[in-house]
């Protein structure tokens, strides 16, 4: 659950600290620019990204798709079921994490490359399949916005990505939301 860098100067909050004689002082100025999301926002490949684990076996994502489902009582929330198949293509029993990342590629403030929304741990036999659900809201569109005080989803294209970690997105998708969102 960390992203490691492959040397210090590659870690999106070196420029925090100040190295000023007798400066004790940490400015913490990278936003929501932190982990994986400072490392893509600089075009830095990490040694090791955000998700990346290490297995006795592999496995393939396909199949991805999305489709509307029903709000669960936020007033005028739109909820989406992202479902894709995880398959085990190795010759030995293992665990994969598949995360879903939202992104919002012509977003009106700062925001990462890619925001990690959901994940599903998927248990799988040699050769198994699986079909995983995950569950995406207005929320997991939206970003806080400051001058109104509260969250607000801009109306536009998202992309959904899938795979098993940050650096290795296996499946793209898109949610189209005609209009803007507010809770």
């Amino acid at each position: 659950p960390a992203t490691f860098e492959r040397r210090w100067e590659d870690n999106p909050t070196r420029g925090s600290y100040h190295t000023e004689p007798g400066s004790r002082r940490i400015v913490y100025d990278e936003g929501v620019l932190l982990g994986y999301r400072g490392f893509e926002a600089r075009g830095t490949k990490p040694l090791f990204p955000f998700g990346h684990g290490l297995s006795y076996t592999t496995f393939a994502y396909d199949d991805l798709a999305i489709r509307e489902a029903p709000g669960v009582g936020v007033p005028g929330d739109v909820r989406w079921q992202v479902t894709f198949d995880v398959t085990n293509t190795g010759d030995r029993a293992g665990a994969a994490v598949a995360q879903l990342y939202a992104a919002d590629p012509e977003a009106r403030v700062r925001r990462p490359p890619k925001e990690l929304k959901g994940f599903r741990k998927v248990v799988l036999e040699p050769g198994e399949t699986k079909r995983v659900a995950i569950y995406l809201d207005g929320r997991s569109l939206a970003y806080w916005d400051v001058d109104a005080g509260r969250w607000r989803a801009d109306a536009g294209v998202f992309r959904i990505l899938v795979g098993p970690s940050s650096a290795d997105i296996a499946l793209t998708g898109e949610i189209r939301l005609d209009r803007a969102i507010t809770f």
